[in-house]
């Protein structure tokens, strides 16, 4: 892809991200400001890593772009009043079974976890990992259950993100997928 084309996808997803703002504050915080972040990341590393592909860069943006948004997705659960409630005859209520169990606290905090893994461009195969129980209730729960309009527009993007990350780092996924292996402890010299 040449220089104009990329000014301008650039500009474009730098565009949607500040379209977000015209819904609210809380959704440029949670969609706009992660997708504009990670076009700047890109762009970054763009200039500073010549050797850089397009592929790196589609990458750098939704890595910084879903670990922007699970990270504000944690700083709003314990840090402000911003946490959307759910009023669902089903969704409303499964969300307070988590809260009232204990999970949702742990989900949360997990989510801030990989959020900054993601942006620091650590263990970021292992970080995919963990989000990918939290992105398909998501993806259900706005989909099919609450199946508003809001939810069906971030639902589908919460898990295709994840998943498209995890397709690009699939090099790290592959070992693991083997159909018969042998078991090999960490001090096993087959293991060097």
């Amino acid at each position: 892809m040449n220089g104009p084309v990329k000014i301008v996808i650039a500009a474009l997803l730098c565009l949607a991200g500040l379209a977000f703002y015209l819904l609210s504050f809380d959704s440029f915080l949670f969609f706009g400001l992660p997708l504009i972040a990670g076009v700047a990341v890109a762009v970054w590393n763009t200039r500073t890593k010549p050797d850089w592909r397009t592929l790196d860069q589609a990458v750098d943006i939704l890595r910084v772009y879903m670990g922007g948004h699970l990270l504000w997705s944690c700083i709003r659960y314990w840090m402000s009043d911003m946490q959307p409630a759910i009023d669902h005859p089903l969704g409303g209520p499964f969300v307070a079974s988590l809260v009232a169990i204990g999970a949702f606290p742990m989900i949360k905090t997990l989510e801030g976890i990989c959020g900054l893994l993601l942006l620091g461009n650590r263990f970021v195969p292992l970080a995919l990992v963990l989000a990918v129980p939290t992105s398909v209730t998501i993806f259900y729960l706005n989909t099919f259950v609450t199946a508003r309009l809001s939810g069906v527009l971030t639902g589908p993007p919460e898990l295709g993100v994840n998943l498209l990350l995890m397709l690009a780092y699939w090099h790290c996924y592959r070992p693991m997928l083997a159909a018969k292996t042998r078991a090999l402890p960490p001090d096993d010299p087959l293991n060097r």
